[in-house]
């Protein structure tokens, strides 16, 4: 594009120059992925049209591929407000990678969407910093993504993020709703916080009664569940199903993964809701059956699995990081799945 033209389209408030800098630095801090489970490895990646990953699905009898796709929705504007925005990057992952792991697949590769009303650079390398460093942790490759800039539509420093991961898992191994029998017991997963749901509640709240202390806590990303595959591959038969704990809460989401006639019966004060969560719901003339529909409580992700073995798996679960806690069974009812406080 001709310094005419480049000058035309800043004057409308695209700078090129800023975004083609940005996606060389990108470029130089990639590193050449190969799966560390030798499932394949990046052929071309940023900085092309299409990211290109050759895979090997050798080991498998029937590789099926799992995808998903997420974002971070308002916590991201908490973390422009308070300038706390350096691990949104981790949560946009998360929100994607942990879905895929419910299916019990292993992540391949991640796509990510960064738009923006102006590109700044300091903002955008710790976004994608938070992103790589992310995909690391799961062990999985950047592909590739797109940057928009897009004045008009966003504010000056205001963004929305996207993320797309793929992954794959043995269709004879995939865990859901068709293995969970009567007699299961639930374990809960505890979160690292409120992970990416109920901001706007959040923020509601914070504008009602400010709590600045506690804006930390409120932005600790969410949760990786990266070590999830490794306990799959001691206790994946004892194992039935998993639950990400995202937007309406164990409520909404546990039933996804029981058939009709199943109900799981949770003791409430079993779950590990952390203190500062109580007491910043409490502050706010809430109780937590009133938002049990909105947050995850303490628990960012829950096991349905077999009574067999079950202390071997906890302890192991634990040694992973997974901080487990039984909380309740599977029972039989009539009609549709659903979930039973007591």
């Amino acid at each position: 594009m001709s310094d005419s033209k480049e000058n035309l389209y800043k004057a409308s408030g695209v700078d090129t120059h800023t975004g083609d800098a940005l996606v060389e630095w990108l470029q130089a801090k990639r590193q050449i992925f190969s799966h560390p489970a030798a499932l394949g490895s990046v052929v071309d990646g940023i900085g092309g049209f299409a990211g290109l990953f050759s895979v090997d699905f050798t080991r498998f009898k029937k590789p099926t591929l799992v995808a998903s796709t997420d974002g971070v929705g308002t916590k991201l504007l908490l973390g422009l407000d308070s300038d706390h925005y350096e691990n949104l990057g981790q949560d946009l992952v998360a929100m994607c990678v942990n879905d895929l792991y419910t299916a019990g697949a292993v992540p391949l590769f991640f796509l990510d969407y960064y738009a923006t009303g102006s590109l700044d650079a300091t903002q955008f390398k710790r976004i994608l910093s938070s992103i790589q460093s992310s995909c690391r942790d799961c062990e999985m490759a950047l592909l590739g993504g797109e940057t928009a800039e897009m004045p008009g539509l966003y504010s000056k420093g205001h963004f929305d993020l996207a993320g797309f991961v793929v992954g794959v898992v043995d269709h004879e191994n995939r865990l859901g709703a068709h293995l969970v029998e009567i007699g299961d017991v639930v374990i809960a997963f505890e979160s690292s916080g409120f992970h990416s749901n109920g901001y706007s509640l959040i923020r509601k709240w914070l504008k009602e009664k400010p709590q600045p202390s506690l804006i930390p806590k409120l932005m600790t990303p969410t949760k990786l569940y990266h070590t999830v595959p490794k306990l799959l591959q001691h206790h994946r038969p004892s194992i039935h199903a998993l639950a990400n704990i995202t937007g309406g809460g164990i409520s909404g989401n546990l039933p996804r993964v029981l058939k009709n006639n199943q109900k799981a019966v949770i003791n409430f004060e079993l779950l590990p809701t952390p203190l500062w969560m109580k007491q910043f719901i409490n502050l706010n003339n809430a109780s937590l059956n009133d938002v049990e529909p909105v947050f995850n409580l303490g628990v960012g992700m829950m096991a349905i699995v077999s009574p067999k073995n079950l202390q071997t798996l906890i302890t192991d679960a634990n040694e992973l990081g997974l901080q487990a806690h039984i909380v309740g069974d599977i029972q039989p009812t009539a009609g549709e799945s659903h979930v039973d406080f007591i």
